[in-house]
């Protein structure tokens, strides 16, 4: 089997090439994603931005939370636009990445999105919120990684910042490799970009080695919060307002934490629940495979994949947290 055969799935090949097509039938486009921004998604906005560039179509950027210190490396071929009012012109087609409901794409954007036309792709599960096109695909370890198709479809080389950008991708949204979702197909699309000179090695580097002080405190901070629950197969770890606070970080320095939770020994499913405001928290769970955090986080008002979900509830830390522990010790009991 060729490196090809894996790296761009046959199962993909005909919905990628209706995409190209629709992405090149179109000449202005609004490029955003869910609002606070990760690796998947920031780097999703980077690869598209620099595949339009290519084919002279015109498009911005838009973020409402701008970029977080920690991806400030990602090369991005445009401004990003943290408000529309700030726009120069207005785009006809919103390019909506990584995200699957309106309302994740921050509320200007979602108050708005009926005024433009739209393109969705996404890796989570859904339909798709596109008016012009759709392109889910929930198998997908990441956004990157259907778009590494469609570029491919569109007979555009997968090298340069295009190449790092869709690798950033990967390398975040597969855990640097070690999440169920590292397929054949994942490693087959890394060695691909690796043999047209990205350096997936460097990109680990500048993703891993960025950590400010306050960051590494904050987790100082957290690790004495951990609770070892449901027979220890349950990490939780709550953060307060006051734990970002007292440090001086702030919410963009909790990236990767429930990860990092996974990480304990015998834990099936982490979960981090974090105060955003008071009486309404954001809470993200991990689950080794076979138990689905998906549907956990569903029952809760949330969503995501069958071993990386999560949402948000308005209520109290405390009530958040004794919820998520009722929900997940189902999840665990139903998986024996």
């Amino acid at each position: 089997m060729l490196l090809t055969d894996l790296a761009f799935p046959a199962a993909w090949h005909e919905q990628a090439s209706h995409m190209a097509d629709a992405l090149l039938a179109n000449d202005s486009y609004l490029i955003c994603a869910h609002a606070r921004l990760d690796g998947d998604a920031l780097s999703s906005m980077a690869a598209m931005g620099l595949f339009l560039q290519q084919h002279g179509r015109r498009f911005l950027y838009f973020a409402p939370h701008g970029i977080p210190d920690t991806f400030a490396f990602v090369k991005m071929p445009a401004p990003v636009y943290d408000t529309l009012d700030a726009m120069p012109f207005r785009p006809k087609t919103v390019l909506a990445l990584d995200c699957g409901k309106p309302e994740r794409l921050g509320e200007e954007l979602a108050e708005d999105l009926a005024e433009f036309s739209c393109i969705n792709i996404d890796h989570h599960v859904g339909e798709g919120m596109g008016t012009i096109a759709s392109m889910v695909v929930p198998e997908a370890s990441s956004t990157t990684q259907i778009l590494a198709s469609i570029f491919h479809a569109a007979g555009v080389k997968l090298e340069g910042p295009l190449g790092e950008a869709l690798a950033i991708g990967l390398i975040t949204d597969t855990g640097g490799f070690r999440h169920g979702n590292s397929t054949p197909e994942v490693f087959a699309l890394a060695a691909y970009l690796e043999k047209n000179g990205v350096s997936v090695h460097k990109l680990r580097e500048q993703l891993e080695s960025n950590w400010t002080l306050t960051r590494m405190q904050l987790w100082g901070r957290l690790a004495t919060q951990i609770q070892l629950l449901e027979k220890n197969r349950l990490a939780l770890c709550p953060m307060t307002l006051e734990d970002l606070e007292e440090t001086g970080a702030s919410a963009v320095d909790t990236e990767g934490y429930v990860e990092h939770l996974r990480e304990l020994r015998g834990v099936q499913v982490a979960c981090f629940v974090r105060e955003q405001s008071y009486g309404v928290c954001k809470f993200s769970l991990r689950s080794v495979q076979g138990i689905n955090v998906q549907a956990v986080a569903e029952s809760l008002g949330g969503g995501g994949h069958i071993n990386a979900a999560g949402g948000t509830m308005r209520k109290p830390l405390e009530v958040c947290c004794h919820e998520l522990q009722k929900a997940v010790a189902k999840a665990l009991d139903g998986s024996k």
